[in-house]
């Protein structure tokens, strides 16, 4: 009778270890929470800011594009127009009409564009924290301390301090979304029929959120027939999100009909257009891959790769999984811009909507693993302990690379101010008031130079976007510049190449690296160079950069390409002629800068490298012939003075 006592307990299951992490704070505390997180994201957005000011002596933006949202802001307050130039150009530039209002209201209480700017972009961050904590707190029950510190997590991210000082919309469009996800998962009808509907507001890109919102629900739907735990939105709140998102959808629609005649915004089409022969590899492999497991997101794609592959097992399974939300609008975004347009644009910006989800997906999936191994071991220590190591690893990695992030966002300021403000700033004191700019980069020259702008990358000159990939688009875009009444352009090098004429204005002295420069627009001379062309001196450039002679002929191999291509080119003839020099080719050297001068008798760096050569062989009166020419274009250049007077005194060897 005891043996058999014996054996009952034996076969007898142990009680189930409990692997929860229980706390649920009380109202009072979850208003401390809120406030910390705002204090905490105000605190390091503005440790970026101050180091940045500090630095460069002055704000600044990292990107170019904020101050077209700012000159549709400022000329909707002074106009009473969505256009770029006072009332005389309408039409649908802006990436997200939304922010552009918002900007509009703000230039009624504050007239610093960039403070402005500085202010709704710390300002969403801040509503996007507690946002994202609202919806953590959601998803992990009871177990708050989990939301706790993956809302950390996400406050410590450098990409979204970055943004927030950026000027542009992506965190009031990233809190646009977490409060969508937000109202949608706690089934508040009215507040998420709102903010759904504001998302196309807010991004062209955000209707891959309300695609994955529509599946989610579909199969939420599907799975509510076996299992009653699962809430739907009763048939009346259906109504009224259909009532209030269609209405807001429907303004929106009507609006950018009504300035350029479709639907969506011209950025959408132009972007499309000009970065769809990008490499879709590429865009794999470093833009999504890479960006994706650099430092703490090493660690945080690990969890959100369980979480994928637990979705996969819960549907096989015929099991409702919460995260397919954001696994679904994570890798649908990621597909559309790989099938569309691959390019994240700089800093990774087209993908850093996916953070937040991409953060609290792998917190969700850290929570899972632990509790699965601690059953296993039996063991809840193990289980909240292993979270725990996870956890305080990813915030290690975070900080880390949000205190380097602060030099970055310096430079990149700087690395803006010292070009397209530089520039704008220059053709304000340098044109008059009836000038016309043509450029590809409009928004800080659209700001601050005050004068009406062609903008040859279409997104405020739309009637250019079916033309930007043409081979032979620099002939269109000269034809079109002249009967625009153009009298400036303003190009990067590498955007597009002008020849056979010295700039007016150039910056960024001492590289060569996306050097913008100015030129006066001559109908009938102005000679940008052909794209086929100008690719290829880029690569030539590459090429003689390595030095070896190897790689020397093939620049000579590409370059004689370039001039089959355009052989009107002084400047492809001037990399012809230094790539033999370097060669030690004297004869094909002078052969080909004197074709450079030939087509283009100005030719400032020619006449200076020709002078010198003849200078270092000591023929004086070429030298003195060549380097007099150049100091008639440029008395003030002191150097080249200086090597002049110096001609005579040089000895015969």
């Amino acid at each position: 009778m005891a043996q058999k006592k014996d054996i009952k307990k034996q076969t007898q299951k142990a009680p189930a270890i409990n692997l929860e992490l229980p706390f649920e704070p009380a109202k009072n505390i979850r208003y401390l929470i809120f406030a910390a997180i705002a204090l905490i994201s105000f605190g390091l957005s503005f440790y970026y800011l101050n180091f940045a000011k500090s630095v460069n002596g002055a704000f600044g933006f990292p990107l170019d594009d904020p101050w077209i949202h700012l000159t549709f802001a400022k000329n909707l307050v002074d106009y009473h127009s969505f256009s770029y130039f006072k009332n005389e150009m309408a039409t649908a530039g802006s990436t997200s009409p939304i922010y552009t209002l918002i900007l509009a209201a703000g230039f009624f209480f504050m007239k610093n564009e960039m403070v402005l700017s500085y202010v709704l972009g710390i300002a969403f961050l801040l509503l996007s924290g507690i946002a994202f904590y609202k919806l953590s707190s959601f998803e992990f029950g009871k177990e708050n301390y989990y939301a706790l510190i993956f809302t950390g997590i996400f406050l410590l991210d450098k990409w979204m301090n970055f943004v927030s000082l950026s000027g542009m919309e992506t965190t009031m469009f990233i809190f646009i979304l977490i409060a969508s996800a937000y109202f949608y998962k706690t089934r508040k009808a009215v507040p998420f029929a709102v903010f759904a509907g504001l998302i196309l507001w807010g991004r062209p890109d955000g209707l891959i959120f309300i695609i994955a919102l529509v599946l989610d629900y579909l199969i939420a739907k599907y799975f509510a027939k076996t299992d009653k735990s699962i809430k739907l939105f009763e048939k009346s709140e259906l109504a009224k999100i259909g009532i209030i998102f269609g209405a807001i959808m429907l303004v929106y629609f009507i609006m950018n009909l009504m300035l350029s005649g479709s639907i969506l915004p011209n950025t959408y089409t132009a972007k499309i257009v000009y970065y769809s022969a990008k490499s879709k590899e590429f865009f794999m492999k470093v833009e999504v891959w890479e960006y994706f497991t650099k430092g703490g997101y090493a660690v945080i794609m690990a969890g959100f790769i369980f979480s994928a592959l637990k979705v996969l097992y819960d549907l096989f399974k015929k099991k409702y999984n919460g995260n397919i939300l954001y696994i679904a609008f994570a890798l649908g975004l990621v597909f559309v811009y790989w099938y569309k347009m691959p390019y994240a644009h700089r800093f990774g910006r087209y993908m850093m909507p996916i953070i937040p989800f991409f953060i609290l997906v792998a917190g969700l999936g850290y929570r899972d693993i632990a509790k699965l191994l601690g059953s296993y071991f039996k063991n809840r220590n193990f289980a909240i302990g292993l979270f725990l190591l996870v956890s305080a690893i990813t915030i290690y990695l975070s900080v880390n690379i949000y205190i380097s992030g602060k030099n970055d966002y310096a430079a990149e300021c700087k690395y803006i101010a010292d070009r397209q403000v530089a520039t704008a700033m220059w053709l304000k004191e340098n044109t008059r008031e009836g000038d016309i700019i043509a450029t590809h980069d409009v928004g800080a020259l659209g700001f601050y130079c005050g004068r009406k702008i062609v903008d040859v990358a279409g997104l405020v000159t739309p009637e250019l976007i079916s033309k930007i990939n043409d081979r032979n688009y620099n002939a269109y875009m000269t034809e079109y510049l002249k009967s625009a009444g153009v009298t400036h352009i303003a190009f990067l090098q590498e955007w597009y190449r002008v020849v056979n004429q010295n700039p007016l204005f150039t910056t960024a002295p001492g590289t060569n690296f996306e050097t913008m420069e100015v030129f006066k627009f001559i109908p009938d001379y102005t000679h940008i160079l052909a794209a086929e062309s100008k690719d290829r001196n880029m690569y030539a450039i590459e090429m003689m950069s390595k030095r070896s002679p190897q790689a020397v002929q093939q620049a000579l191999q590409v370059l004689q390409g370039s001039i089959l291509v355009d052989p009107k080119s002084s400047y492809t003839y001037y990399l012809l002629a230094n790539a033999y020099l370097m060669l030690n080719d004297v004869n094909n050297f002078e052969k080909n800068i004197q074709k450079a001068l030939e087509i283009f008798p100005d030719y400032k760096e020619a006449l200076f490298q020709y002078g010198n050569f003849y200078k270092q062989m000591n023929k004086k009166d070429e030298a003195k012939n060549y380097l007099g020419r150049y100091l008639k274009l440029y008395p003030d250049d002191k150097k080249v003075q200086e090597l002049y007077n110096s001609i005579d005194s040089v000895k015969v060897k």
